[in-house]
């Protein structure tokens, strides 16, 4: 099933709808996007799907109306300038949404932070791939499929040319080394909803200081980050000793002054 999760018809008011829900998934940052367009190329048999998908990788004439698809409409419009702004993402992005099988955020931002371009990393073999911190040989020999499959590498071929950045910027490749930093060593575990940030952006957080997210408390977990309405961990957390801390202290913990 596509991305935009519904029936695909060739008629322009399923192509609208179609268009709403793929411009909600670019906001929504949903992993194998590129993927799912990349299923559904004008070599498709219905001609909205292939309109939807030819969006990401046509190139853009800036100075050309003709580059807007004008029967999509304001909807239509709207796509189009999300992708093009999507085009310059950090690299890590467009490698998650390749949708690589065993490639999460987190592998995607080694490898992209290890290589620092698309080149590079389709050119690595496995033992490069399983050289970079917290990649095993289960996601480097994934990677490596991947990329040995022709129309993958076709992919980045019309990506690169319809201007998608496929390089790390200096900032990316040094900013924050994987697997050091101030929390190395350190194992956290969320539990309850904190007010001022997702999970996701609370693990990302910690993985970016050097520190590890588990699912469960145990004997080697550091500390436990309670958000409102916790659940049993904290209580877990308590018999074994171990810091609980709550959203303002966890706060001043990964924003230091």
């Amino acid at each position: 099933m596509p991305v935009c999760r519904l029936p695909v018809r060739p008629d322009l008011e399923q192509l609208h709808r179609q268009a709403k829900e793929l411009l909600r998934a670019l906001h929504a940052g949903e992993p194998d996007a590129i993927g799912q367009w990349r299923d559904h190329q004008p070599e498709s048999r219905d001609p909205a799907a292939a309109k939807l998908a030819e969006l990401v990788v046509a190139p853009r004439e800036a100075k050309s109306e003709r580059a807007r698809p004008r029967k999509l409409g304001k909807v239509g419009h709207n796509l189009v300038a999300e992708i093009d702004r999507s085009r310059q993402n950090e690299l890590w992005r467009l490698v998650h949404g390749l949708g690589i099988r065993h490639v999460g955020e987190r592998a995607a931002e080694l490898l992209s932070r290890a290589f620092g371009s698309m080149a590079a990393l389709a050119a690595a073999d496995v033992d490069a791939l399983q050289a970079v911190h917290e990649i095993g040989p289960v996601v480097a020999q994934s990677v490596r499929t991947w990329f040995e499959q022709p129309s993958n590498r076709e992919v980045i071929t019309r990506l690169t040319e319809a201007g998608v950045r496929v390089e790390a910027t200096e900032a990316e490749r040094t900013a924050a080394a994987p697997g050091t930093g101030p929390l190395t060593g350190k194992t956290f575990v969320l539990t309850g909803t904190l007010a001022s940030m997702t999970r996701e952006a609370a693990k990302d957080a910690i993985e970016r200081l050097g520190g590890k997210v588990v699912g469960s408390v145990s004997k080697s977990t550091s500390f436990v980050v309670v958000g409102e309405e916790p659940g049993s961990k904290v209580e877990k957390a308590r018999a074994l000793g171990i810091t609980a801390l709550d959203e303002a202290a966890f706060q001043r913990l990964i924003m230091p002054t």
